[in-house]
């Protein structure tokens, strides 16, 4: 009856958890702007994200010189399985870096 009680637990823990998204607009944008991604980027960390593999990225290595940008950050599927998979040990998250739409065109 115990472990029955403590597997529903961490089944319900795990199942409580969603996939987070956070989206920064930088500059003039807003998060509806017409934008490109350029690059993305994983993050590694450790123990349901307290302990980071990394020191972070520098927004200019992707987006060269402009000040408008936007990043986003996620749980993508695959971070979320292998999360599940280790038991949140490992927990990886994606940032992704876009720029406008008419900084691209003009290049």
């Amino acid at each position: 009856m115990r472990k029955i009680f403590v597997l529903s637990c961490i089944t319900a823990t795990l199942l409580l958890s969603s996939c987070y998204t956070a989206k920064i607009a930088h500059g003039s944008l807003t998060t509806d702007s017409p934008v490109v991604k350029v690059n993305s980027k994983k993050n590694h960390a450790l123990i349901e994200g307290l302990v980071p593999l990394n020191n972070g990225y520098e927004a200019k290595k992707f987006i060269g010189d402009t000040p408008d940008y936007i990043t986003k950050s996620q749980i993508t599927f695959v971070d979320g399985l292998l999360r599940f998979i280790t038991l949140g040990i490992y927990t990886p998250s994606t940032t992704s870096f876009y720029v406008p739409l008419n900084n691209v065109t003009k290049k």
